[in-house]
C-alpha cells in the first residue's frame, strides 16, 4: 500500500486568531501614539491630511543651505535675465540703497572737542575722493567707487552674498584696492567636519571653534564642476549677506520668498499672451467631410494642400460644397485677467524687500495722495535699514583698510604738501557716511514743517539737509559762492519783501465830535444844562463803535436837525423799552467847526435854536431783535 502524503501544517485556529488580535491591538496602540504626537498646542504645527503637503524639515540653516543654495541662486539670476519685475527690484534696489553716487564720506577728524580740524578734513576728503576713481580703487580698472557699490548691492539681492578680495600691495599711489569676485566661485558643495587638527567646513567657508570665518574655499580651475579648490585666508576677504537665522555662514538672495509668485506670475502672464495672439491670428478653421485641406485659394501662390483664402474688409466669401467653417474664441484677454495678476502681483511684492506693489508692478490707478505717500515713507524706512547694513558690511572695513595704508604711504597731503602723520591715525578715523536721499512727497507741506521744527528748536538745519542727502557744509558753500557771484553781476538774490497791508483812514475831527454829542446826549456825560433822556430798564447798551451818525442841515437861520442813528447790535434778548424823552432846554450857544467833512473854508455858525423835542422810535423785527431806529426833532 503506498504511502499517503502529509497534509501541511496550518497552525491552531485558536492561536492564529489570538495572534491577530494581538496583531490589531498594536497597531492601535501605534495610531493612538501617533494621534498623541499630532495634537499640538499651536494649529499650525499640527498633521493631518490638510497639513500633508506643508512639508518642514528640522535642518540647520547651513545644512539646508548646502543642498538648495546653487538653486536658488541660479533661478535669482535666471529671473533677472528673463523676468521683467525680478529686474526692476534690482534697479530699485541699486537706486534706493546707492544711487547716483556712492555714500560721500564725512571726515569728523578734530584737535580738540568742538574744534575741528578743517585742513585733515579736507584732505581726507579728498585722497578718499582720488582714490575711488576708475582704474585705481579697482585692481581690474573695470569700476570706479560709485560702481563698485552699485554692483555690490545688485550682486547681493540677487545673489544672497557678495564677494570682495583685498590687495594691500596694489599698484597706485595709496598702496590698496579692492576687487569684485563672482560668489559662484566658493565651493559650496565642500563640508568637513572639525577635529583636533583641522577646522569645520560648512559650505565652503572654514570656520573657527566659535563660527567665525578663518579661510574660504574656492573651485579651482575653469572648469565648471571641478571639485578640487584653493584656500584663501579670510582676512584678505570681504564676505558679507544679511544675517536671517544664527549660525548663518552663507546669504540667501534677497527675492527667494517671492520666485516662485514671481515665476508662475509671468508664466501665467505669458501663457495669456500667447492665447491672446493665437486668437488674434488665426480666425478659425475650414471642416471638410473627408479632413482634407479646402482647395481654397490660388495654388500658384499657395502650398498644394494647404490653401487658404485671404479676407478683405466688406467682402463675403463663399465656400465649396461640403465645407464648414468654425470659428475660434478666444478666452484672453478677458475681464478677470487683470484682477487676478494684480492679486498675484501684490503677493510677489510683499516678499520683496523694501518694494511696494505701485512702484514694482508701475501701476498707480488705484493709489491717492495718502496711500502713496504712507507706502513710500514705510518703503524708505526699510532702505535706510539696508543703508545702516551696507556702511557696517562694506564701507567702514574698506575704508579703515584705505586710511591705514594710505596713512603708511604718505598719499595724504595737507593743503601745504605735507602728508598727514601716521601716529594720529586714530584722530583721522573719526568719520560719517551720507548715503543718498530722497525728495519730499508734499515739497511745500514738508518744507513747512521743516521750517516750523527749525524754530521749536526740535530739529536743525544739518538733519534736514541729511534727509534730503545732502550735507549743510556744501549747502552753506554754495550759498556763499553763489550769493559772491550775485555780487559780482549786481544781481539781488533776496526776495522783496511783501507790502505792509493799508492804515485805515485817520477818524476826522467832525466825527469825533459828533460821537461825543450822542454820547453825551445819551446820558454817557452829563453835564448841567444838557439833554436828559429818561431811560426805563432794561435799558439797551449801545456799542460807540457800531453807531453812524447822518446829519441834514438845511441853508437856513434856524434849522431844522434830523438826525438818523443806525444801530447794529448783537443778538440779545429783545427787552421791554418805553421810551419817550422830553426835552425843555433853553437855547444854547453852539458853535461847530467841520473841517473834514465840509467843504474847503465853509463855517456853520448856529447861534441859537428853539425849544424842540425830540423822539426815538425802535422797530423791532419778528425775533424781537432791534431792526431799526428813529429818531426826530421838531419845534415845541
Amino acid at each position: 500500500m503506498a504511502a499517503q502524503p502529509l497534509a501541511p501544517f496550518k497552525g491552531s485556529v485558536i492561536l492564529t486568531e489570538f495572534a491577530a488580535g494581538q496583531r490589531a491591538k498594536r497597531e492601535a496602540a501605534a495610531h493612538r501614539e501617533i494621534a498623541g504626537q499630532q495634537q499640538k498646542a499651536f494649529a499650525a504645527a499640527q498633521l493631518n491630511r490638510l497639513t500633508s503637503s506643508w512639508r518642514v524639515t528640522a535642518e540647520r540653516i547651513d545644512d539646508e543651505l548646502r543642498a538648495d543654495l546653487d538653486a536658488l541662486r541660479q533661478r535669482s539670476r535666471s529671473l533677472e535675465n528673463n523676468n521683467d519685475y525680478a529686474r526692476n527690484y534690482l534697479d530699485i534696489v541699486e537706486t534706493n540703497i546707492i544711487g547716483d553716487n556712492a555714500p560721500r564720506l564725512v571726515s569728523l577728524a578734530d584737535n580738540a572737542p568742538g574744534n575741528p580740524d578743517t585742513g585733515a578734513r579736507e584732505a581726507i576728503v579728498a585722497a578718499w575722493a582720488a582714490w575711488g576713481q576708475r582704474g585705481t580703487c579697482e585692481v581690474t580698472g573695470n569700476y570706479s567707487f560709485t560702481g563698485l557699490c552699485q554692483a555690490i548691492v545688485r550682486g547681493t539681492a540677487r545673489d544672497g552674498e557678495c564677494l570682495v578680495a583685498l590687495h594691500p600691495n596694489a599698484d597706485n599711489a595709496f598702496g590698496f584696492a579692492v576687487q569684485l569676485l563672482d560668489v559662484d566661485r566658493l565651493a559650496t558643495w565642500l563640508i568637513r567636519t572639525a577635529s583636533e587638527s583641522e577646522n569645520a567646513i560648512v559650505a565652503g567657508v572654514e570656520i573657527n571653534g566659535y563660527g567665525k570665518p578663518v579661510a574660504y574655499h574656492f573651485t579651482a580651475g575653469e572648469v565648471h564642476g571641478s571639485r578640487s579648490t584653493t584656500r584663501v585666508t579670510a582676512q584678505t576677504m570681504l564676505h558679507r549677506f544679511v544675517m536671517q537665522r544664527p549660525e548663518q555662514k552663507r546669504g540667501i538672495p534677497w527675492m527667494h520668498a517671492s520666485m516662485l509668485s514671481m515665476h508662475y506670475a509671468g508664466e501665467f502672464a505669458l501663457s495669456a499672451l500667447m492665447a491672446a495672439k493665437a486668437g488674434a491670428d488665426h480666425l478659425g478653421f475650414f471642416v471638410t467631410p473627408d479632413g482634407a485641406p479646402p482647395g481654397i485659394g490660388e495654388e500658384a501662390s499657395d502650398e498644394a494642400g494647404a490653401r487658404i483664402a485671404t479676407s478683405a474688409p466688406g467682402t463675403y466669401d463663399t465656400l465649396p460644397a461640403g465645407v464648414d467653417f468654425k470659428q475660434i474664441d478666444s478666452k484672453y484677454p478677458n475681464e478677470v485677467f487683470a484682477p487676478f495678476l494684480k492679486s498675484a502681483h501684490q503677493r510677489m511684492a510683499s516678499g520683496l524687500p523694501g518694494a511696494s506693489y505701485p512702484e514694482l508692478c508701475n501701476d498707480y490707478e488705484a493709489v491717492n495722495f495718502s496711500s502713496i505717500r504712507a507706502a513710500i515713507i514705510s518703503t524708505r524706512d526699510e532702505w535706510k535699514k539696508r543703508h545702516k547694513w551696507f556702511a557696517e558690511s562694506w564701507l567702514e572695513p574698506i575704508f579703515a583698510e584705505w586710511l591705514r595704508l594710505a596713512l603708511a604711504k604718505g598719499a595724504i597731503l595737507l593743503g601745504n604738501g605735507s602728508p598727514l602723520p601716521v601716529a594720529k591715525a586714530q584722530k583721522f578715523a573719526a568719520h560719517a557716511w551720507q548715503f543718498r536721499g530722497w525728495s519730499w512727497v508734499d515739497p511745500l507741506k514738508d518744507i513747512q514743517t521743516a521750517k516750523e521744527a527749525i524754530d521749536l528748536r526740535v530739529s536743525s538745519r544739518t538733519r534736514i539737509a541729511s534727509e534730503m542727502g545732502r550735507d549743510i557744509e556744501e549747502i552753506f558753500d554754495e550759498l556763499q559762492s553763489e550769493e559772491a557771484l550775485a555780487a559780482k553781476y549786481g544781481v539781488t538774490l533776496t526776495a522783496e519783501p511783501p507790502p505792509a497791508p493799508p492804515a485805515p483812514p485817520p477818524e476826522d475831527d467832525g466825527s469825533k465830535a459828533l460821537t461825543i454829542a450822542l454820547a453825551r446826549s445819551l446820558g454817557e456825560d452829563r453835564k448841567a444844562g444838557d439833554t436828559v433822556i429818561h431811560n426805563h430798564p432794561p435799558a439797551v447798551t449801545l456799542n460807540q463803535g457800531e453807531i453812524r451818525n447822518e446829519i441834514h442841515l438845511p441853508a437856513a437861520e434856524a434849522p431844522v436837525v434830523n438826525v438818523t442813528n443806525e444801530v447794529n447790535e448783537r443778538e440779545q434778548a429783545a427787552p421791554v423799552i418805553n421810551f419817550n424823552p422830553t426835552t425843555n432846554v433853553a437855547a444854547p450857544n453852539v458853535e461847530v467847526s467841520v473841517d473834514a467833512i465840509m467843504p474847503a473854508e465853509t463855517e456853520l455858525r448856529i447861534t441859537g435854536l428853539p425849544e424842540r423835542i425830540t423822539t426815538t422810535e425802535i422797530i423791532r423785527d419778528a425775533a424781537g431783535n432791534i431792526a431799526e431806529s428813529k429818531q426826530t426833532e421838531k419845534d415845541a
